[in-house]
Protein backbone atom coordinates (compact mmCIF):
# COMPACT_ATOMS: atom_id res chain seq x y z
CA UNK A 1 0.00 0.00 0.00
CA UNK A 2 0.90 3.89 -0.20
CA UNK A 3 1.73 5.02 2.70
CA UNK A 4 0.62 8.60 3.96
CA UNK A 5 2.56 11.09 6.25
CA UNK A 6 2.74 10.74 9.56
CA UNK A 7 2.13 13.94 11.86
CA UNK A 8 3.70 12.70 15.06
CA UNK A 9 6.93 10.62 15.70
CA UNK A 10 5.47 7.35 17.01
CA UNK A 11 6.29 7.25 20.74
CA UNK A 12 9.17 4.19 21.95
CA UNK A 13 6.75 2.70 24.13
CA UNK A 14 3.98 1.07 22.66
CA UNK A 15 0.42 1.74 24.65
CA UNK A 16 -3.20 0.61 24.39
CA UNK A 17 -5.87 2.19 23.72
CA UNK A 18 -6.53 3.85 27.58
CA UNK A 19 -2.82 4.55 27.24
CA UNK A 20 -1.18 1.76 29.70
CA UNK A 21 1.98 1.03 28.18
CA UNK A 22 2.39 -2.73 27.41
CA UNK A 23 5.13 -5.00 29.45
CA UNK A 24 8.39 -6.62 27.43
CA UNK A 25 8.94 -4.61 24.87
CA UNK A 26 5.48 -6.22 23.28
CA UNK A 27 3.60 -3.83 20.49
CA UNK A 28 0.97 -5.16 18.41
CA UNK A 29 0.84 -6.00 15.17
CA UNK A 30 -1.40 -2.83 13.84
CA UNK A 31 -0.62 -0.78 10.80
CA UNK A 32 0.54 2.65 11.52
CA UNK A 33 -1.89 5.18 10.48
CA UNK A 34 -2.33 8.90 10.99
CA UNK A 35 -6.04 9.16 9.90
CA UNK A 36 -6.10 11.10 6.86
CA UNK A 37 -8.76 10.48 4.70
CA UNK A 38 -10.86 12.08 2.15
CA UNK A 39 -12.54 14.34 4.52
CA UNK A 40 -9.21 16.21 5.46
CA UNK A 41 -8.36 17.09 1.49
CA UNK A 42 -8.31 20.35 0.57
CA UNK A 43 -8.37 19.48 -2.75
CA UNK A 44 -11.73 17.57 -2.25
CA UNK A 45 -13.27 20.52 0.09
CA UNK A 46 -13.28 22.49 -3.45
CA UNK A 47 -15.83 19.93 -4.81
CA UNK A 48 -13.64 17.89 -7.04
CA UNK A 49 -13.90 13.90 -7.77
CA UNK A 50 -11.24 11.89 -5.49
CA UNK A 51 -10.39 10.56 -9.51
CA UNK A 52 -8.76 14.18 -10.04
CA UNK A 53 -6.93 14.20 -6.96
CA UNK A 54 -3.92 13.12 -6.55
CA UNK A 55 -3.74 13.24 -2.78
CA UNK A 56 -6.94 11.12 -2.84
CA UNK A 57 -5.73 8.39 -5.59
CA UNK A 58 -2.60 7.94 -3.83
CA UNK A 59 -4.06 7.65 -0.43
CA UNK A 60 -6.29 5.03 -2.29
CA UNK A 61 -4.21 3.10 -4.38
CA UNK A 62 -4.68 0.67 -5.68
CA UNK A 63 -7.66 0.79 -4.66
CA UNK A 64 -10.79 3.18 -6.68
CA UNK A 65 -9.79 7.34 -5.56
CA UNK A 66 -13.08 7.35 -4.22
CA UNK A 67 -12.47 4.64 -1.81
CA UNK A 68 -11.07 7.51 0.12
CA UNK A 69 -13.93 8.97 1.02
CA UNK A 70 -15.80 7.54 3.73
CA UNK A 71 -18.92 5.48 3.19
CA UNK A 72 -22.03 7.67 3.81
CA UNK A 73 -25.63 5.80 3.56
CA UNK A 74 -27.21 5.49 0.01
CA UNK A 75 -23.68 4.85 -1.25
CA UNK A 76 -23.33 1.70 -2.85
CA UNK A 77 -21.99 -1.16 -0.55
CA UNK A 78 -18.29 -1.84 -1.10
CA UNK A 79 -17.15 -5.64 -1.99
CA UNK A 80 -13.81 -7.21 -1.83
CA UNK A 81 -13.40 -10.15 -4.61
CA UNK A 82 -10.29 -12.34 -3.28
CA UNK A 83 -8.66 -14.35 -6.64
CA UNK A 84 -11.35 -12.77 -8.87
CA UNK A 85 -10.15 -14.47 -12.16
CA UNK A 86 -11.75 -13.32 -15.29
CA UNK A 87 -14.95 -12.48 -13.41
CA UNK A 88 -17.13 -15.39 -13.76
CA UNK A 89 -18.72 -14.84 -9.60
CA UNK A 90 -19.08 -10.98 -10.45
CA UNK A 91 -20.80 -11.86 -14.01
CA UNK A 92 -23.09 -13.64 -11.47
CA UNK A 93 -23.51 -11.28 -9.28
CA UNK A 94 -24.65 -8.67 -11.82
CA UNK A 95 -27.54 -10.95 -12.33
CA UNK A 96 -29.12 -10.05 -8.92
CA UNK A 97 -27.24 -7.01 -7.32
CA UNK A 98 -25.84 -4.60 -10.15
CA UNK A 99 -25.75 -2.24 -7.57
CA UNK A 100 -22.28 -2.93 -5.37
CA UNK A 101 -19.00 -0.95 -5.29
CA UNK A 102 -16.65 -4.10 -5.97
CA UNK A 103 -12.67 -4.46 -6.39
CA UNK A 104 -11.39 -7.93 -8.00
CA UNK A 105 -7.75 -8.72 -6.62
CA UNK A 106 -6.19 -11.23 -9.54
CA UNK A 107 -2.78 -12.34 -10.23
CA UNK A 108 -3.16 -13.83 -13.90
CA UNK A 109 -2.30 -10.99 -16.27
CA UNK A 110 -4.96 -12.55 -18.80
CA UNK A 111 -7.74 -13.09 -16.32
CA UNK A 112 -7.37 -9.34 -14.73
CA UNK A 113 -7.59 -8.01 -18.06
CA UNK A 114 -10.43 -10.28 -19.04
CA UNK A 115 -12.21 -9.09 -15.58
CA UNK A 116 -11.15 -5.43 -16.46
CA UNK A 117 -12.47 -5.33 -20.13
CA UNK A 118 -15.99 -6.80 -18.29
CA UNK A 119 -16.37 -3.27 -16.76
CA UNK A 120 -14.50 -4.10 -13.19
CA UNK A 121 -12.21 -2.65 -10.67
CA UNK A 122 -9.33 -5.00 -10.97
CA UNK A 123 -6.31 -5.18 -8.55
CA UNK A 124 -3.26 -6.86 -11.02
CA UNK A 125 -0.73 -8.13 -7.96
CA UNK A 126 0.16 -11.06 -5.88
CA UNK A 127 -2.66 -11.33 -3.18
CA UNK A 128 -0.10 -11.76 -0.60
CA UNK A 129 1.88 -8.54 -1.68
CA UNK A 130 -1.44 -6.41 -0.50
CA UNK A 131 -2.19 -5.28 3.26
CA UNK A 132 -6.15 -6.15 4.45
CA UNK A 133 -5.58 -3.38 6.84
CA UNK A 134 -4.84 -0.61 4.01
CA UNK A 135 -7.53 2.43 5.62
CA UNK A 136 -9.67 2.59 2.68
CA UNK A 137 -10.82 -0.80 3.41
CA UNK A 138 -12.73 0.20 6.81
CA UNK A 139 -15.67 0.48 4.64
CA UNK A 140 -15.83 -2.98 3.15
CA UNK A 141 -19.36 -4.95 3.95
CA UNK A 142 -18.64 -8.33 1.99
CA UNK A 143 -16.13 -10.62 0.45
CA UNK A 144 -15.94 -13.55 -1.94
CA UNK A 145 -13.10 -15.54 -2.33
CA UNK A 146 -12.19 -18.09 -5.12
CA UNK A 147 -8.50 -19.55 -3.93
CA UNK A 148 -6.63 -21.52 -6.48
CA UNK A 149 -7.77 -24.99 -6.52
CA UNK A 150 -4.67 -26.55 -8.66
CA UNK A 151 -3.28 -28.29 -5.65
CA UNK A 152 -6.79 -29.94 -4.38
CA UNK A 153 -7.47 -30.94 -8.08
CA UNK A 154 -7.60 -34.09 -9.58
CA UNK A 155 -5.79 -32.91 -12.42
CA UNK A 156 -2.81 -31.56 -10.06
CA UNK A 157 -0.13 -33.05 -8.21
CA UNK A 158 -2.66 -33.51 -5.48
CA UNK A 159 -0.26 -31.70 -2.69
CA UNK A 160 -3.18 -30.41 -1.26
CA UNK A 161 -4.25 -33.58 -0.18
CA UNK A 162 -1.44 -34.63 1.86
CA UNK A 163 -2.94 -35.27 5.51
CA UNK A 164 0.25 -34.27 7.18
CA UNK A 165 0.97 -30.67 5.44
CA UNK A 166 -3.15 -30.10 6.04
CA UNK A 167 -2.95 -31.12 9.84
CA UNK A 168 -0.14 -28.41 10.24
CA UNK A 169 -1.86 -25.98 8.33
CA UNK A 170 -4.63 -26.70 9.71
CA UNK A 171 -2.82 -25.73 13.32
CA UNK A 172 -2.28 -22.46 12.21
CA UNK A 173 -5.27 -21.34 10.55
CA UNK A 174 -6.98 -21.92 14.07
CA UNK A 175 -4.47 -19.16 15.43
CA UNK A 176 -5.91 -16.61 13.30
CA UNK A 177 -8.27 -15.52 15.59
CA UNK A 178 -5.28 -14.78 17.67
CA UNK A 179 -2.69 -13.72 15.47
CA UNK A 180 -5.73 -10.83 14.82
CA UNK A 181 -7.14 -10.17 17.41
CA UNK A 182 -10.30 -11.96 18.44
CA UNK A 183 -8.93 -14.24 21.38
CA UNK A 184 -10.75 -13.18 24.07
CA UNK A 185 -8.98 -14.17 27.78
CA UNK A 186 -9.76 -13.86 30.54
CA UNK A 187 -7.08 -11.54 32.16
CA UNK A 188 -4.65 -9.33 30.12
CA UNK A 189 -2.74 -8.75 32.92
CA UNK A 190 0.26 -10.30 31.94
CA UNK A 191 0.77 -7.76 28.96
CA UNK A 192 1.29 -4.69 31.65
CA UNK A 193 3.80 -7.16 33.60
CA UNK A 194 0.80 -8.36 35.97
CA UNK A 195 1.13 -11.74 37.96
CA UNK A 196 -1.61 -13.54 35.58
CA UNK A 197 -1.87 -15.52 32.17
CA UNK A 198 -4.21 -15.86 29.88
CA UNK A 199 -7.18 -17.66 31.62
CA UNK A 200 -6.54 -16.03 34.81
CA UNK A 201 -4.19 -18.39 36.27
CA UNK A 202 -0.69 -17.15 38.42
CA UNK A 203 2.26 -17.17 36.54
CA UNK A 204 5.42 -18.65 37.35
CA UNK A 205 7.56 -17.00 39.36
CA UNK A 206 5.10 -14.13 40.48
CA UNK A 207 2.94 -15.56 43.05
CA UNK A 208 4.52 -12.74 45.42
CA UNK A 209 2.58 -9.94 43.42
CA UNK A 210 0.70 -8.35 45.25
CA UNK A 211 -2.71 -8.90 42.76
CA UNK A 212 -1.59 -12.56 42.44
CA UNK A 213 -5.05 -13.65 44.44
CA UNK A 214 -6.72 -10.42 43.41
CA UNK A 215 -7.18 -7.98 40.96
CA UNK A 216 -5.30 -4.97 40.14
CA UNK A 217 -5.86 -1.92 38.00
CA UNK A 218 -4.29 -3.88 35.27
CA UNK A 219 -6.08 -6.77 35.45
CA UNK A 220 -9.33 -8.20 33.80
CA UNK A 221 -10.79 -9.53 30.89
CA UNK A 222 -10.80 -8.55 27.51
CA UNK A 223 -9.28 -9.09 23.50
CA UNK A 224 -5.34 -10.02 23.09
CA UNK A 225 -4.11 -7.33 20.64
CA UNK A 226 -3.18 -8.74 17.14
CA UNK A 227 0.37 -10.05 17.62
CA UNK A 228 0.46 -11.45 14.09
CA UNK A 229 1.14 -8.94 10.59
CA UNK A 230 -0.69 -10.51 7.96
CA UNK A 231 2.72 -10.92 6.26
CA UNK A 232 3.79 -13.01 9.01
CA UNK A 233 1.13 -15.21 9.12
CA UNK A 234 1.46 -16.15 5.44
CA UNK A 235 4.95 -17.22 5.71
CA UNK A 236 4.07 -18.90 8.67
CA UNK A 237 1.42 -20.85 6.77
CA UNK A 238 3.77 -21.00 3.75
CA UNK A 239 6.57 -22.69 5.64
CA UNK A 240 4.32 -26.04 6.43
CA UNK A 241 2.86 -26.66 2.97
CA UNK A 242 5.41 -27.89 0.20
CA UNK A 243 2.85 -25.92 -2.33
CA UNK A 244 2.57 -22.52 -1.23
CA UNK A 245 -0.99 -22.29 -3.14
CA UNK A 246 -2.46 -24.64 -0.71
CA UNK A 247 -1.23 -21.84 2.21
CA UNK A 248 -3.52 -18.99 0.02
CA UNK A 249 -6.51 -20.80 1.50
CA UNK A 250 -5.25 -18.59 4.78
CA UNK A 251 -6.11 -15.81 2.87
CA UNK A 252 -10.30 -16.48 3.34
CA UNK A 253 -9.08 -15.87 7.11
CA UNK A 254 -6.20 -13.24 6.57
CA UNK A 255 -8.62 -10.44 4.62
CA UNK A 256 -11.66 -10.95 6.67
CA UNK A 257 -10.51 -10.68 10.46
CA UNK A 258 -8.17 -7.70 9.66
CA UNK A 259 -10.98 -6.23 8.22
CA UNK A 260 -12.83 -6.65 11.28
CA UNK A 261 -10.04 -5.30 13.15
CA UNK A 262 -9.45 -2.06 11.42
CA UNK A 263 -13.75 -1.22 11.65
CA UNK A 264 -14.78 -2.59 8.41
CA UNK A 265 -18.39 -3.58 8.71
CA UNK A 266 -18.17 -6.83 6.86
CA UNK A 267 -21.75 -8.82 7.36
CA UNK A 268 -20.73 -11.75 4.69
CA UNK A 269 -18.48 -13.92 3.38
CA UNK A 270 -18.14 -16.31 0.57
CA UNK A 271 -15.99 -18.75 -0.81
CA UNK A 272 -15.24 -21.32 -3.76
CA UNK A 273 -13.15 -24.03 -4.59
CA UNK A 274 -12.81 -27.05 -5.51
CA UNK A 275 -14.83 -29.79 -4.57
CA UNK A 276 -11.80 -32.00 -3.22
CA UNK A 277 -11.50 -29.23 -0.55
CA UNK A 278 -14.35 -31.22 1.08
CA UNK A 279 -13.79 -34.40 -0.36
CA UNK A 280 -10.11 -34.89 0.38
CA UNK A 281 -9.17 -32.32 2.59
CA UNK A 282 -11.62 -31.19 5.00
CA UNK A 283 -9.51 -30.36 8.11
CA UNK A 284 -9.42 -26.72 6.25
CA UNK A 285 -12.91 -26.66 5.74
CA UNK A 286 -13.60 -27.16 9.47
CA UNK A 287 -10.75 -24.44 10.38
CA UNK A 288 -12.43 -21.85 8.50
CA UNK A 289 -15.53 -22.62 10.21
CA UNK A 290 -14.54 -22.87 13.29
CA UNK A 291 -12.58 -19.40 13.59
CA UNK A 292 -15.66 -18.04 12.14
CA UNK A 293 -18.71 -19.54 14.40
CA UNK A 294 -16.73 -20.05 17.06
CA UNK A 295 -17.06 -17.40 19.81
CA UNK A 296 -13.04 -17.65 20.51
CA UNK A 297 -12.87 -16.56 16.59
CA UNK A 298 -15.69 -14.35 14.95
CA UNK A 299 -18.52 -16.07 16.68
CA UNK A 300 -20.69 -15.18 13.64
CA UNK A 301 -23.86 -16.60 13.07
CA UNK A 302 -23.90 -18.59 9.95
CA UNK A 303 -21.48 -20.76 8.05
CA UNK A 304 -22.36 -23.39 5.75
CA UNK A 305 -20.10 -26.20 3.62
CA UNK A 306 -21.54 -27.89 0.37
CA UNK A 307 -21.25 -29.16 -2.73
CA UNK A 308 -22.78 -27.71 -5.98
CA UNK A 309 -22.87 -28.26 -9.50
CA UNK A 310 -23.30 -25.30 -11.85
CA UNK A 311 -25.28 -27.88 -14.02
CA UNK A 312 -28.16 -27.96 -11.70
CA UNK A 313 -28.19 -24.34 -11.81
CA UNK A 314 -28.62 -24.06 -15.10
CA UNK A 315 -25.10 -24.19 -17.01
CA UNK A 316 -24.90 -26.65 -19.60
CA UNK A 317 -21.61 -28.03 -18.24
CA UNK A 318 -20.82 -29.95 -15.27
CA UNK A 319 -18.71 -27.79 -12.66
CA UNK A 320 -19.26 -29.14 -9.57
CA UNK A 321 -17.09 -26.89 -6.49
CA UNK A 322 -17.32 -26.91 -3.12
CA UNK A 323 -19.33 -23.46 -1.48
CA UNK A 324 -19.08 -21.27 1.65
CA UNK A 325 -21.08 -19.19 2.59
CA UNK A 326 -21.32 -17.02 6.41
CA UNK A 327 -23.23 -14.41 7.55
CA UNK A 328 -22.50 -12.07 10.77
CA UNK A 329 -26.16 -11.44 12.58
CA UNK A 330 -28.23 -12.76 9.94
CA UNK A 331 -29.29 -16.07 8.82
CA UNK A 332 -28.66 -16.03 4.93
CA UNK A 333 -31.43 -16.21 2.18
CA UNK A 334 -32.39 -19.74 1.33
CA UNK A 335 -30.95 -21.40 4.91
CA UNK A 336 -31.62 -24.36 4.94
CA UNK A 337 -31.18 -27.22 8.31
CA UNK A 338 -30.47 -30.81 6.98
CA UNK A 339 -29.14 -33.92 8.09
CA UNK A 340 -26.07 -33.12 9.32
CA UNK A 341 -24.95 -36.87 10.24
CA UNK A 342 -26.45 -38.25 7.10
CA UNK A 343 -24.66 -35.46 4.93
CA UNK A 344 -21.67 -36.22 6.44
CA UNK A 345 -21.73 -40.16 5.75
CA UNK A 346 -22.31 -39.52 2.33
CA UNK A 347 -19.77 -36.84 1.85
CA UNK A 348 -17.36 -38.91 3.53
CA UNK A 349 -18.45 -42.28 2.05
CA UNK A 350 -15.14 -42.89 0.07
CA UNK A 351 -13.30 -42.86 3.90
CA UNK A 352 -15.91 -44.88 6.00
CA UNK A 353 -15.34 -47.77 3.18
CA UNK A 354 -11.44 -47.48 3.83
CA UNK A 355 -11.19 -46.85 7.25
CA UNK A 356 -14.77 -47.59 8.94
CA UNK A 357 -14.96 -44.09 9.92
CA UNK A 358 -15.21 -40.49 9.22
CA UNK A 359 -12.40 -38.34 9.00
CA UNK A 360 -11.62 -36.79 12.34
CA UNK A 361 -11.51 -33.02 11.24
CA UNK A 362 -14.51 -32.30 9.46
CA UNK A 363 -16.98 -28.84 8.86
CA UNK A 364 -20.43 -29.48 10.19
CA UNK A 365 -22.60 -30.07 6.91
CA UNK A 366 -26.35 -29.80 9.07
CA UNK A 367 -26.52 -26.54 7.36
CA UNK A 368 -26.74 -25.83 3.58
CA UNK A 369 -27.78 -23.24 0.74
CA UNK A 370 -30.75 -24.04 -1.13
CA UNK A 371 -31.63 -21.59 -3.43
CA UNK A 372 -34.51 -23.77 -5.29
CA UNK A 373 -36.97 -23.56 -2.02
CA UNK A 374 -38.95 -25.97 -3.65
CA UNK A 375 -39.02 -24.06 -7.23
CA UNK A 376 -38.86 -25.87 -10.43
CA UNK A 377 -35.42 -26.43 -10.99
CA UNK A 378 -34.27 -24.67 -14.29
CA UNK A 379 -33.79 -26.68 -17.63
CA UNK A 380 -30.96 -28.94 -17.97
CA UNK A 381 -29.54 -27.39 -21.38
CA UNK A 382 -27.69 -30.17 -23.81
CA UNK A 383 -23.98 -29.23 -25.33
CA UNK A 384 -25.96 -29.77 -28.96
CA UNK A 385 -28.93 -27.16 -27.26
CA UNK A 386 -26.23 -24.19 -25.99
CA UNK A 387 -24.16 -24.44 -29.49
CA UNK A 388 -26.59 -25.26 -31.93
CA UNK A 389 -25.26 -28.70 -33.08
CA UNK A 390 -27.17 -31.80 -33.84
CA UNK A 391 -28.47 -33.84 -31.05
CA UNK A 392 -27.05 -37.28 -32.31
CA UNK A 393 -24.01 -36.05 -32.76
CA UNK A 394 -20.53 -36.54 -30.58
CA UNK A 395 -17.29 -34.48 -29.02
CA UNK A 396 -14.18 -35.43 -29.20
CA UNK A 397 -12.03 -33.70 -27.02
CA UNK A 398 -8.50 -35.62 -27.71
CA UNK A 399 -6.89 -36.51 -31.39
CA UNK A 400 -8.02 -39.62 -32.98
CA UNK A 401 -7.21 -42.51 -30.89
CA UNK A 402 -6.72 -46.23 -31.80
CA UNK A 403 -9.71 -48.37 -31.20
CA UNK A 404 -9.55 -50.73 -27.94
CA UNK A 405 -10.38 -54.31 -29.34
CA UNK A 406 -12.04 -55.94 -26.16
CA UNK A 407 -14.26 -52.61 -25.69
CA UNK A 408 -14.21 -51.72 -29.56
CA UNK A 409 -14.09 -48.11 -28.14
CA UNK A 410 -11.85 -45.33 -29.12
CA UNK A 411 -8.70 -46.13 -26.00
CA UNK A 412 -8.32 -43.31 -23.50
CA UNK A 413 -12.14 -41.96 -23.45
CA UNK A 414 -12.28 -37.87 -24.17
CA UNK A 415 -15.56 -38.40 -26.30
CA UNK A 416 -18.90 -37.38 -25.25
CA UNK A 417 -22.52 -37.51 -26.75
CA UNK A 418 -23.84 -33.65 -27.09
CA UNK A 419 -27.61 -34.81 -26.02
CA UNK A 420 -25.93 -34.06 -22.67
CA UNK A 421 -25.64 -31.92 -20.44
CA UNK A 422 -21.31 -32.14 -21.05
CA UNK A 423 -18.72 -32.69 -18.33
CA UNK A 424 -16.43 -29.90 -16.78
CA UNK A 425 -14.88 -27.58 -19.43
CA UNK A 426 -10.86 -28.21 -19.18
CA UNK A 427 -8.23 -26.29 -21.39
CA UNK A 428 -7.63 -28.74 -23.65
CA UNK A 429 -11.19 -28.15 -25.09
CA UNK A 430 -10.07 -25.76 -27.01
CA UNK A 431 -8.86 -28.11 -29.78
CA UNK A 432 -12.51 -29.72 -29.28
CA UNK A 433 -14.24 -31.86 -32.85
CA UNK A 434 -17.47 -32.28 -33.12
CA UNK A 435 -18.96 -34.63 -35.69
CA UNK A 436 -21.47 -37.30 -36.84
CA UNK A 437 -21.88 -40.46 -35.06
CA UNK A 438 -21.32 -42.23 -38.15
CA UNK A 439 -17.80 -40.66 -38.27
CA UNK A 440 -14.91 -42.17 -37.19
CA UNK A 441 -13.68 -40.76 -33.64
CA UNK A 442 -11.12 -37.97 -34.05
CA UNK A 443 -11.91 -37.49 -37.88
CA UNK A 444 -14.88 -34.14 -37.23
CA UNK A 445 -14.09 -30.79 -38.86
CA UNK A 446 -16.50 -28.78 -36.76
CA UNK A 447 -14.61 -26.97 -34.16
CA UNK A 448 -15.48 -24.66 -31.06
CA UNK A 449 -14.41 -20.77 -30.43
CA UNK A 450 -13.81 -19.54 -27.30
CA UNK A 451 -17.49 -17.84 -26.63
CA UNK A 452 -18.60 -21.11 -27.38
CA UNK A 453 -16.48 -22.60 -24.79
CA UNK A 454 -17.48 -19.70 -22.07
CA UNK A 455 -21.16 -20.28 -23.03
CA UNK A 456 -21.19 -23.78 -22.27
CA UNK A 457 -19.51 -22.55 -18.79
CA UNK A 458 -22.52 -19.97 -18.46
CA UNK A 459 -20.95 -16.55 -19.72
CA UNK A 460 -22.84 -14.00 -22.17
CA UNK A 461 -21.14 -14.84 -25.73
CA UNK A 462 -19.90 -11.04 -26.17
CA UNK A 463 -17.82 -11.75 -22.81
CA UNK A 464 -14.20 -9.95 -23.44
CA UNK A 465 -11.82 -12.78 -23.10
CA UNK A 466 -8.49 -11.12 -23.53
CA UNK A 467 -4.62 -12.32 -23.97
CA UNK A 468 -1.71 -10.63 -23.60
CA UNK A 469 0.78 -11.80 -26.21
CA UNK A 470 4.33 -13.40 -24.72
CA UNK A 471 5.49 -13.36 -27.87
CA UNK A 472 5.06 -12.17 -31.44
CA UNK A 473 2.04 -13.54 -33.09
CA UNK A 474 1.10 -15.21 -30.28
CA UNK A 475 -2.28 -15.82 -30.02
CA UNK A 476 -2.91 -17.43 -26.79
CA UNK A 477 -5.86 -20.36 -27.76
CA UNK A 478 -5.04 -22.38 -25.16
CA UNK A 479 -4.49 -19.74 -22.45
CA UNK A 480 -7.78 -18.47 -23.28
CA UNK A 481 -9.48 -21.74 -23.32
CA UNK A 482 -7.94 -22.18 -20.09
CA UNK A 483 -9.91 -18.81 -19.20
CA UNK A 484 -12.93 -20.40 -19.87
CA UNK A 485 -12.17 -23.48 -17.70
CA UNK A 486 -11.05 -21.70 -14.17
CA UNK A 487 -13.74 -19.49 -13.37
CA UNK A 488 -17.06 -19.85 -11.17
CA UNK A 489 -19.84 -20.44 -13.62
CA UNK A 490 -21.89 -17.05 -13.52
CA UNK A 491 -24.82 -19.81 -12.88
CA UNK A 492 -23.41 -20.42 -9.60
CA UNK A 493 -22.50 -16.90 -9.06
CA UNK A 494 -25.69 -15.64 -9.17
CA UNK A 495 -27.56 -18.33 -6.57
CA UNK A 496 -24.56 -17.43 -4.24
CA UNK A 497 -24.72 -14.24 -4.34
CA UNK A 498 -28.25 -13.67 -3.98
CA UNK A 499 -28.02 -15.97 -0.90
CA UNK A 500 -26.33 -12.64 0.61
CA UNK A 501 -27.23 -9.39 -1.05
CA UNK A 502 -29.77 -8.38 -4.31
CA UNK A 503 -32.53 -10.25 -5.28
CA UNK A 504 -33.90 -13.52 -5.48
CA UNK A 505 -31.53 -15.20 -8.33
CA UNK A 506 -34.51 -17.48 -9.98
CA UNK A 507 -36.50 -15.06 -12.34
CA UNK A 508 -33.61 -13.45 -13.67
CA UNK A 509 -31.15 -16.37 -13.80
CA UNK A 510 -34.10 -18.55 -16.15
CA UNK A 511 -34.28 -15.24 -18.16
CA UNK A 512 -30.36 -15.18 -18.79
CA UNK A 513 -30.38 -19.15 -19.49
CA UNK A 514 -33.54 -18.61 -21.74
CA UNK A 515 -30.90 -15.67 -23.96
CA UNK A 516 -28.22 -17.22 -23.23
CA UNK A 517 -28.74 -20.75 -24.85
CA UNK A 518 -31.46 -19.75 -27.37
CA UNK A 519 -33.88 -21.82 -25.61
CA UNK A 520 -37.08 -22.66 -27.27
CA UNK A 521 -40.43 -24.39 -26.16
CA UNK A 522 -39.02 -27.77 -27.12
CA UNK A 523 -36.04 -27.12 -24.91
CA UNK A 524 -37.84 -26.96 -21.93
CA UNK A 525 -40.45 -29.54 -20.44
CA UNK A 526 -43.54 -28.66 -19.04
CA UNK A 527 -42.10 -29.66 -15.71
CA UNK A 528 -39.12 -28.12 -16.38
CA UNK A 529 -40.33 -24.25 -17.40
CA UNK A 530 -39.95 -21.70 -14.62
CA UNK A 531 -42.40 -18.64 -14.70
CA UNK A 532 -40.17 -15.64 -16.20
CA UNK A 533 -40.33 -11.88 -15.84
CA UNK A 534 -38.58 -8.69 -17.43
CA UNK A 535 -34.54 -9.55 -16.95
CA UNK A 536 -32.52 -7.61 -15.02
CA UNK A 537 -29.48 -7.45 -16.59
CA UNK A 538 -27.22 -4.36 -16.86
CA UNK A 539 -23.63 -4.50 -17.76
CA UNK A 540 -22.80 -1.39 -16.42
CA UNK A 541 -19.20 -0.51 -17.55
CA UNK A 542 -16.69 1.07 -14.96
CA UNK A 543 -13.52 3.27 -15.81
CA UNK A 544 -10.44 2.31 -14.41
CA UNK A 545 -6.59 3.37 -15.12
CA UNK A 546 -4.27 1.02 -15.62
CA UNK A 547 -2.27 0.41 -11.90
CA UNK A 548 -0.36 -2.70 -12.27
CA UNK A 549 0.35 -2.84 -16.44
CA UNK A 550 2.03 -6.06 -17.73
CA UNK A 551 5.56 -6.42 -17.61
Amino acid sequence: MVSTPVRETAPDAATDEDGRAYANGFRPATLEWDGWTCEDCIVCATGRECADCRACTNFAFPYPPHWARPWVEGDAERGLELFGGPGGMSAGRNLVDDNGDWVLVEFDRNAAATARAAGHWVVEADIRTLDPRHPVLRYVRRVHGSPPCQTLSDAGKRAGWNAAEISELQSIMWQASEAFGFLEVDDLCSLYGGPHGYFGDVLDGMEDHPDADGWGDECGSGHLPPCMTPADFREWAASVVSDDRTALMAEMLIWPMCLVQIGAPLVSITMEQSANLLKQSPALAEAIQSEITSTEGFGWSWCSWQIADAADYGAATHRERAWMVATRWERPRYADEVDGDKAARAMWSHVLKRTGRLPDWTPDLGRQIDPYQGRPALPKVTVATALNLPADWWADTRGKRGINPQTGKPKGGGSFPLNRTGPCVTAPWYAIRFRPADVPQGEGTTTITIPELGALVGFRRDYPWRYIPTRKNARGIRNLAQLTADPVSPFMGAAISSAVQGEDWYEPTAVYQINLYRLKAQDVTEADQPVLSTPHIDNRMVEQMELFPAA
